[in-house]
């Protein structure tokens, strides 16, 4: 028999056999569901961290000055942890700084934000709230389009005036069926007015910038502001990438001369930027991606064993089959070969199982929640060549004992 014969064969058995073929194949299926379902999700993060999220939150040419790190991936020394703790807070003094450190940027702006419960308009409510107090420019630097109405002005923020814009999803929840410029929101013991509204911004960012409410900077430090005088960060954005270079060291000089810093010592504030997402991203789909094959790998052992042993079942069930073929001229080679073929189809019939799972799993994650999915060829040839490995793998025992079989010993079994 070729070993195209034993593929038939082994689909044969897996069609005549649907239930036990089910419980043979499902360590293989879960693990390669298991693989390409992360790897799918992983893969889309990956896109959509790259191409959206990076450029969007941090921006083109744009850093943001913080008072320390924001995210940590991998162990933080405690002494560089403390130290960071004790940098000062950023405050309007620190704008000023930056403002006289780039007059020729692009944009500057600063901000201050805070999680509200919830924002009410009469008995209507929504929940989960971010307000945001943001400098004239703020909208404009992070790249938010006011659809309706008007962006903040110089003047509300000078005159610290309770005028608001806010996202989509403030508008459906208070404002259905009617248009929100002009009504008042009640922003915890404060009413403020609708001036414009953002346009939607979907995606991963949606629940973070269509709930969001932004407000004048002024006013949000009279009556939200845990201190008066503390902003939580200075953003600036430039024309051009040799312009980007030359403000993050001007505004990195000025910073160190106002803080007194000596050479050699470290700064007392972090820059942001999209480099620094992405860094920080990979670094998570890197543990992902080492931690995912140890996980899939337990599955695999244990499918792998199940199909061994149902192979050697099989051996055992057409030991006079086996002694048939090798009278009229069947070589070891060829029973070898046979058997081989029936547990590389076995479990490559599971891959593939697997990887429809696996990618129906990553397509019902994207639609029932904002995480992205996206299937690379590359995961697939990785499921079926881990798929086809464990078939020969665990074909090779079942294998050779049928190929050694002596003929007439097999021949006067029952």
């Amino acid at each position: 028999m070729n070993p195209l014969e034993g593929v038939v064969l082994a689909l044969q058995q897996v069609w005549a056999h649907k239930l036990k073929s089910a419980f043979t194949l499902l360590g293989v299926v879960i693990g390669v569901t298991f693989l390409i379902a992360v790897i799918t999700i992983v893969e889309g993060m990956n896109r959509y961290v790259e191409e959206d999220v990076a450029g969007t939150l941090a921006g083109v040419n744009t850093f943001t000055v913080v008072r320390r790190r924001r995210v940590v991936t991998g162990n933080e020394q405690d002494d560089a942890r403390r130290r960071a703790a004790r940098n000062p807070q950023l405050t309007l003094r620190d704008v000023e700084i930056v403002q006289g450190a780039v007059p020729e940027a692009w944009l500057v702006s600063f901000y201050e934000d805070r999680g509200l419960p919830d924002v009410r308009r009469g008995d209507e409510r929504r929940t989960n709230v971010r307000l945001v107090g943001g400098s004239p420019d703020y909208a404009e630097l992070q790249g938010w389009t006011v659809e309706t109405g008007r962006g903040l002005s110089e003047l509300d923020e000078r005159r610290g005036l309770r005028n608001a814009v806010i996202g989509s999803d403030i508008i459906e929840s208070l404002f259905p069926n009617e248009s929100p410029i002009d009504k008042e929101l009640r922003l915890g013991a404060h009413r403020f007015r609708v001036v414009g509204t953002f346009e939607r911004q979907g995606g991963m960012l949606g629940g973070f910038r269509d709930a969001a409410i932004l407000i004048p900077f002024s006013a949000y430090r009279q009556r939200f502001s845990r201190s008066k005088n503390e902003v939580d960060a200075i953003s600036v954005k430039t024309r051009t990438e040799d312009e980007f270079v030359e403000a993050q060291q001007a505004v990195e000089a000025a910073l160190r001369s106002d803080r007194r810093l000596r050479p050699g010592e470290e700064n007392t504030f972090h820059f942001e930027t999209s480099d620094d997402i992405l860094g920080t991203w990979r670094t998570i789909s890197r543990i992902l991606m080492t931690a995912v094959p140890g996980l899939v790998l337990i599955s695999l052992v244990v499918g792998g064993i199940v199909i061994m042993n149902i192979m050697l079942l099989s051996v055992a069930g057409r030991i006079k089959e086996i002694g048939v073929r090798k009278a009229i001229g069947a070589r070891r080679r060829d029973i070898l070969l046979q058997f081989l073929a029936e547990a590389s189809t076995l479990s490559l019939v599971g891959a593939g199982v697997g990887i429809l799972l696996g990618i129906g799993l990553a397509t019902l994650v994207e639609r029932i929640s904002p995480l992205p999915a996206a299937v690379p060829a590359w995961a697939i040839f990785v499921a079926l060549t881990i798929g086809l490995t464990v078939g020969i793998a665990s074909g090779i025992y079942p294998a050779w004992k049928a190929a050694v079989q002596d003929p007439i010993v097999a021949l006067r079994s029952e």
